[in-house]
């Protein structure tokens, strides 16, 4: 048995698998390309790098750019900074501030012209919506009302934390052109889309919500005519002694009275009575010295 088994070895057991000892596929990429992967990692770090400083410089600019902004007080220096920083966020919002204070200062048109320049250079600004707001109030208090509503719907348009504020103006215009009914709208657009937000701006809006919606009082009901009193009339004429007025030949009937009544006969006042003159009419009586008789002299002797 072993004799046949050793003369026929093919006929033995086999292995039932080697393991292959060959690299794999990325470790021979690896190997192929490793120079090249070195080469883009150094390359890889120098851009981090790059990215790096040039960020560090990007904002300390912007630091010194913002603090030449603060350190600005005049016109001249806002000038001077917009010039210097021009194309930059500093550069705008110079003249932004140069505006107000153009405004502060009593220059109107100058100011408007300085917000005008502003939101044409500089679109992408974050204060543009408050310029555009601010260019409308500064155009409405001019009554430039056209040239405001525009300023104004453009800052509604840019949906900025002005929007609100914009769009109350808006509403106010148009309730002091009367046109109510565009108010209403406007403000009760303000209350749905500003819900949450702005609320003060809301509550202004519903404000002059509830303002447009009081009724105006009813007119009160005219009261009926009194009837008309002829100066100088009385209820009983005046009586003077010794003097009865005559009676007045057409008299004055009063307003009609109710039915199954009579109508009363107004007299006229007669006018004021006329001295009494010193003379012997009737009903008089003849004064002191009158009536005194002459006296006889004192020590006269009868004969």
């Amino acid at each position: 048995m072993s004799e046949n088994n050793e003369q026929n070895p093919d006929t033995g057991p086999s292995p039932i698998g080697e393991i292959s000892q060959e690299p794999s596929a990325f470790e021979a990429f690896l190997d192929a390309n490793q120079k090249k992967l070195i080469l883009l990692g150094i390359l890889a770090v120098l851009c981090l790098v790059v990215y790096v400083v040039f960020t560090g410089l990007e904002r300390k600019a912007d630091e010194e750019a913002a603090a030449a902004v603060a350190n600005a007080r005049t016109g001249p220096d806002y000038e001077a900074v917009s010039e210097k920083y021009f194309g930059k966020s500093a550069g705008g919002s110079a003249i932004l501030l140069k505006s107000q204070l153009l405004w502060s200062d009593q220059q109107q048109q100058e100011a408007i012209e300085a917000l005008e320049t502003f939101v044409s250079e500089y679109p992408e600004h974050p204060a543009v919506g408050s310029a555009y707001a601010s260019l409308g109030s500064y155009q409405q208090q001019l009554m430039r009302l056209d040239k405001a509503k525009e300023a104004f719907q453009k800052a509604v348009d840019r949906e900025s934390a002005a929007s609100s504020l914009a769009l109350l103006s808006l509403g106010d215009l148009e309730l002091q052109a009367g046109e109510d009914d565009n108010a209403k709208e406007i403000y009760k657009k303000i209350i749905s889309e500003y819900e949450s937000s702005h609320l003060q701006v809301k509550s202004m809006a519903q404000a002059r919500l509830k303002l447009i919606n009081v009724e105006s009082p009813t007119e009160k009901k005219s009261e009926p005519a009194q009837p008309t009193i002829t100066p100088g009339a009385a209820t009983s004429p005046i009586t003077v002694p010794g003097i009865t007025p005559e009676p007045t030949p057409n008299p004055i009937p009063k307003t009609p009275t109710p039915e199954n009544s009579q109508p009363v006969i107004e007299t006229p006042q007669p006018e004021a009575a006329p001295e009494l003159e010193k003379s012997s009419e009737a009903g008089t009586e003849p004064t002191a010295e009158e009536s005194a008789e002459p006296e006889a002299p004192t020590g006269a002797s009868s004969e």
